[in-house]
């Protein structure tokens, strides 16, 4: 026969535990002020920037303080204050020359907000949306090499070679490249992870991708994007998932340094 165990009641009640608030003091972290929706990180840096040159007192045609020193200043990384000046830039409140500087266009007033928030929120920035890339693009080349069919090759190896061309007369290629990310990652067979790829290529042609690669890709970087993904289909076609994983992760590094350094 089985005893039946009496459980004692706890001599001191447990108090109910609130739920944490985030803050935006900490770079990193999304704001989650108490009276409104949150904001993304670069949101809220692009905020602070903008209170930052109104307390100073910075008028249309000032140049800002260089990125370094801005960042010191408002105690946050480099790579994400340049996401923000980027969103600044886009929003038309900034203006870059290279070679010059950084220069204020326009204030924005108290209770700043980018024009294309939606619904309280602006939507992932350019570093987030590339975190997600650098993280599923190279598993995606590995598993591509088990399943890509001869078409998936023959498409991206077309893809490559077209970009070539436009690369060489000093134009963009946006629909190659979005042909052979997305082909690589439809080739995976995994139709999550290649749908969340064609997600954030899509995102990818944001005003505020625009202005960053406008900046900082040169017809060197170009061309080096040319040949790191030679080097993909050629794993490919010889069924070396491991090459292919280890020439992406490179191919990302490059970019990663490229955009954000």
């Amino acid at each position: 026969m089985k005893r039946s165990i009496a459980l004692k009641p706890d001599p001191k009640p447990r108090k109910p535990v609130k739920a944490a608030v985030l803050t935006p003091l900490r770079d990193g972290a999304f704001a989650a002020p108490p009276d409104g929706p949150r904001k993304r990180l670069y949101e809220e840096i692009a905020a602070r920037i903008e209170a930052h040159l109104r307390a100073r007192k910075f008028k249309p045609g000032d140049r800002l303080p260089p990125e370094r020193e801005l960042a010191q200043q408002l105690g946050v990384s480099r790579p994400s204050l340049r996401e923000a000046m980027i969103a600044l830039e886009t929003a038309g409140l900034i203006e870059v020359l290279v070679g010059s500087g950084t220069f204020v266009r326009a204030l924005a007033p108290d209770g700043f907000k980018l024009p294309w928030s939606n619904a309280g929120d602006a939507g992932p920035g350019v570093r987030e949306q590339f975190e997600a890339r650098k993280l599923v693009e190279p598993e995606l080349a590995a598993l591509a090499a088990e399943h890509v069919t001869k078409a998936q090759i023959d498409t991206m190896r077309r893809a490559v070679f077209e970009a070539a061309a436009k690369f060489a007369k000093g134009e963009l290629a946006e629909a190659e490249d979005y042909a052979f990310h997305v082909t690589l990652a439809e080739a995976s067979r995994n139709t999550v992870l290649a749908a969340l790829v064609r997600h954030l290529w899509d995102l990818r042609r944001s005003e505020m991708w625009f202005k960053l690669r406008a900046r900082v890709v040169l017809p060197e970087h170009r061309m080096q994007v040319i040949a790191d993904r030679r080097e993909i289909v050629e794993a490919l076609e010889v069924r070396d998932g491991a090459a292919a994983r280890a020439i992406m992760i490179r191919y990302m590094q490059r970019a990663e340094k490229r955009f954000f350094d």
